[in-house]
This record gives C-alpha cells, structure tokens and sequence, in this order.
C-alpha cells in the first residue's frame, strides 16, 4: 500500500448523532444516493465519497484489493475526524468492502445497511454464467474503450478474488445489526439461474449475524436506493434503532 493518502472526492453533511457512511457500488457516484441521504441528515452525520477513479477522486495507483480499499476510507474518515463507531450503507461490490470493513475494525462499526450487496463469494460464482450475445458484445466494447483510455486501471474487479483471499484470513464477523435490502425483480438480460443464485447468497448475508433482517423491493432490481428509496431509508431507520437498543442495555 502507498504512503501517502489519496485524494477522494466526498461530501460531508454533519449534524449529531450517528455517523452514516455510504459506500457506492462498483464504479459508482454518490450520486446514487441522492434519495436516500437527504432523510437522514437531521439527525446523523453523513459522509458520502467516491473511491478512487470515480468523480475528482485521485486514480489508482496501485491494485485496489479489498485491503487497500478499506485502509483508504479508514484513513480519509481519520482525516476528516469522524469519531466511530460508524454503520455503513453499502450497495452492490460496496457491500463487500463493508464487510471487510467489518471484520477488520469491528469495535469501529455499529451496524452495516447492505443495499443489494454481493456475498463474498458470489461474483466468483457469477462468472460461471455466460452473458448473452449483446451482453458480451456491450461488454467487449467496453473493455476495448477501457484498454486505450485506461481510466480504471488496477479495477476493484480485477482484484475481487486477491479481495476474496483476504477475508478469508480475517476475523469472524462482529456480532451487529445488519439489514439487508434485496431487490426481488429480475433485471432484463439476466439470466434466469444468475439472478436465483443472487438471490439465495442474499438469504445467505443474512447469517452474518444474529441480529439481521432482510428488506425485500418487489419493484426493485439492483438499485433499490433509486427505484425504492423510501425501503432503504425504512431499513437505515430501522438499523439505528437497532443500534440505540443495543447503546440503552
């Protein structure tokens, strides 16, 4: 890992109480949030940023792996003083790097919003289904732009299993309130056994702790926080309450 910390492109909302912490999915702005955080601001801080290559934020310098994705937002939350414990509203490949977030600072997070989050095993599994023909021809286009602009090199893709690797050597997940929200309408182009698979690895996250609850979108694919806001502020809601529950005993 580098040295010196990068520069993230983030916007912070301070009020009191609760630090929220929302981490976008892969290659995703904060943007995607825009209905969800304005619910929320009264009452808690929130930090929304983009990972490195996304935004203004500074490009990758070096393979982003789990480990190093974490260690980033660990030292920008040091940089802006944000005192934990923080919970964290994670969607898509975000829901990973929460998760190791999880396991590797577990007395700095009090809870974690799983927002169509991918198991740790699951996007090696997915890449045993073939896309179909347009799907691969979008694809392969998009890889072809990608190697002449190069705009994502050291992708959090290409290192998701050296990401895979490393949770594996950390610590059990802590014992916190978890809330995952799951989109329960199948996606055009997806296919029928990609998307059965994606929905039981959902069930699946919800073993990480004794204290889970699962949130389904019936008018949801895989952006509940656009198509659904409101449910993903229902469960941000619900986990803080979980939370102070925990804080009164």
């Amino acid at each position: 890992m580098t040295s010196n910390s990068p520069k993230h492109d983030y916007k912070l909302l301070q009020s009191r109480g609760q630090t929220i912490i929302f981490l976008n999915g892969f290659r995703m702005n904060f943007s995607t949030w825009a209905k969800v955080y304005p619910e929320l601001v009264e009452q808690n801080n929130v930090l929304l940023y983009n990972r490195l290559g996304v935004g203004t934020s500074n490009k990758a310098i070096e393979d982003q792996s789990g480990e190093v994705v974490v260690d980033n937002l660990h030292r920008l939350l040091k940089q802006l003083e944000l005192k934990p414990p923080y919970l964290l509203v994670a969607h898509s490949l975000g829901g990973i790097f929460a998760n190791q977030f999880a396991r590797t600072y577990p007395s700095e997070i009090s809870g974690i919003v799983f927002v169509e989050s991918a198991h740790p095993s699951e996007i090696i599994e997915q890449k045993k289904f073939k896309p179909n023909f347009l799907v691969r021809m979008i694809n392969d286009a998009m890889k072809f732009i990608e190697k002449r602009s190069n705009p994502y090199k050291y992708s959090e893709a290409d290192c998701i299993e050296q990401t895979d690797e490393q949770l594996k050597q950390l610590n059990d997940f802590p014992e916190i309130p978890v809330s995952i929200v799951t989109g329960t309408k199948k996606m055009p182009l997806v296919p029928e056994e990609s998307f059965n698979l994606h929905l039981s690895y959902q069930t699946e996250l919800l073993d990480l702790s004794e204290n889970s609850k699962q949130f389904l979108c019936a008018e949801s694919g895989h952006f509940p926080q656009i198509t659904e806001a409101e449910k993903v502020v229902e469960a941000i809601q619900d986990t803080l309450s979980r939370i102070k529950l925990i804080k009164s005993q």
